[in-house]
C-alpha cells in the first residue's frame, strides 16, 4: 500500500514528478503539502521496508523448507527464478518494475544467510548508504542536465558519456537501496529483533522515536532542496539526508504496524493483514489499475490532490476485495499461482 503512494506519482505524473516534487507546478497549496509529505514520509520509506522483510523471508522460507524435509536453497532459488520471470513480464508493461531486483538479489542473500546477524546488520546498512558516497562523486562529474534528461525520459537512443555515467549511478542505487535493507532485514530476523515479543509500550516508544529521528533527517534533505530552487544538484543532495532517514523510519513503521497488529482487534487490521496476505496479487494489480486510469483520465485533471485521490480509492478498493477473496480462499490468486508453481503440484486454493 504505501509504495503506491510513490508509484502513483510515475504513474500518473510522469518520471520527473517522482525525483523533482516542484514538477509538474502544484495549483495549490494543499498540492504542496502532499508533495511533501510524499517525500518525508513516504519516498524510499516503504521500498526499504518492503525490502528488509524480503531478506527476512528469505531465511524464514528456507527454515520452513528444510523443516519440512526440503532443500530449503535450491526450492528458493527456483521459487525466485519464477519471480524473476514475473518481473519481466511486469517491467514489459512499466519500467519502474522492482520484481526483477529483488529476484536477482535472492542468490546473494542465499549465499550470505548463515553470516552473524551483526554482521549482516552492518554491511546491508553501509551498503544502502553506499548511494551517498557514488552520487557525491556523480554530481560533481557529471553536467546535471544529463541526470534531469535520465529522468524525463525511459529510454534515450544516444546517450553521452555523462548520460551513462548517470545511469549507472541510478541503477546502482536502486540495487544497493533493495540489497541494502534486505541484509539488514536478513540481521534483524536472525538475532530474533523481529520475532520477539516485547512490551507494547516499548514497542510504541521505540518506533515512533525512530520515526521522529527519520523525519528529521528526511524534513532537512526537504529544505535544502527547496531553499536552493529544486535545482538538479540540490534535489540529489536533498536525497542524501531522505536517504539517511529511511532506515530508521523503515524500522519505526515496521515497529508501528506490528504494535498496532498486536493491539487492535479492529476490523481495518483485518483487512490490512488479507493486503499483505495477497501482496504479489495487489502489487501487480495496482500497475493494471493505473496504467488503464492513466490512459482515460485527460492528463489537466492530474495533480498531486487528484493522484492522492486515486490513491486512497485503489487503497480502499484493495483492502475490501483482498479481505473477500481471502475468507473464500486460501492464498491471493497470483500468489496460489506461484505457489503451485514452486513445489510443482496444484495445492488446494479454497478455505477450509
Amino acid at each position: 500500500m504505501g509504495i503506491l503512494i510513490m508509484n502513483a506519482v510515475s504513474f500518473f505524473l510522469g518520471n520527473t514528478a517522482y525525483f523533482d516534487i516542484s514538477n509538474p507546478d502544484n495549483q495549490g497549496a494543499f498540492d504542496w503539502l502532499v508533495a511533501g509529505l510524499g517525500e518525508i514520509f513516504a519516498d524510499q520509506k516503504f521500498m526499504a521496508l518492503f525490502s528488509l522483510l524480503f531478506g527476512a523471508s528469505i531465511i524464514l522460507f528456507c527454515e520452513r523448507a528444510e523443516a519440512q524435509g526440503r532443500a530449503g536453497v535450491r526450492l528458493s532459488l527456483w521459487r525466485n527464478f519464477i519471480l524473476f520471470i514475473i518481473g519481466l513480464i511486469h517491467g514489459s508493461f512499466w519500467v519502474g518494475d522492482i520484481l526483477l531486483v529483488y529476484a536477482m538479489c535472492a542468490p546473494v542473500l542465499l549465499l550470505c544467510r548463515k553470516l552473524p546477524p551483526t554482521l549482516l546488520i552492518l554491511v546491508g546498512s553501509v551498503t544502502y548508504l553506499s548511494p551517498i558516497v557514488i552520487y557525491d562523486i556523480v554530481i560533481f562529474n557529471v553536467d546535471p542536465s544529463a541526470i534531469r534528461a535520465l529522468w524525463e525520459t525511459n529510454f534515450v537512443k544516444n546517450p553521452t558519456e555523462d548520460m551513462e555515467l548517470a545511469g549507472l549511478g541510478i541503477l546502482y542505487e536502486l540495487i544497493a537501496r533493495a540489497l541494502g535493507m534486505m541484509f539488514v532485514g536478513m540481521g534483524l530476523y536472525a538475532n530474533g529483533t523481529l520475532t520477539n515479543a516485547r512490551s507494547y509500550k516499548q514497542k510504541l516508544r521505540q518506533s515512533l522515536l525512530l520515526i521522529f529521528v527519520g523525519t528529521l533527517l528526511s524534513g532537512f534533505g526537504l529544505l535544502w532542496t527547496a531553499t536552493n530552487s529544486f535545482s538538479t544538484v540540490a534535489i540529489v543532495q536533498g536525497n542524501f539526508a531522505n536517504t539517511l532517514g529511511t532506515i530508521p523510519m523503515a524500522l519505526g513503521y515496521l515497529g508501528l504496524i506490528t504494535w498496532w497488529n498486536e493491539t487492535t482487534a479492529h476490523a481495518l487490521v483485518n483487512r490490512v493483514r488479507a493486503v499483505g496476505k495477497s501482496a504479489l496479487s495487489n502489487y501487480l494489480a495496482q500497475t493494471a489499475i493505473c496504467l488503464s486510469l492513466a490512459t482515460l483520465i485527460p492528463a489537466d485533471w492530474l495533480t498531486r490532490s487528484t493522484v492522492l485521490l486515486l490513491i486512497v480509492t485503489i487503497w480502499w478498493g484493495q483492502l475490501v476485495a483482498s479481505e473477500w477473496w481471502l475468507k473464500r480462499y486460501q492464498y491471493g490468486p497470483l500468489e496460489y499461482l506461484w505457489r503451485c508453481a514452486t513445489y510443482w503440484q496444484v495445492v488446494a486454493l479454497k478455505q477450509r
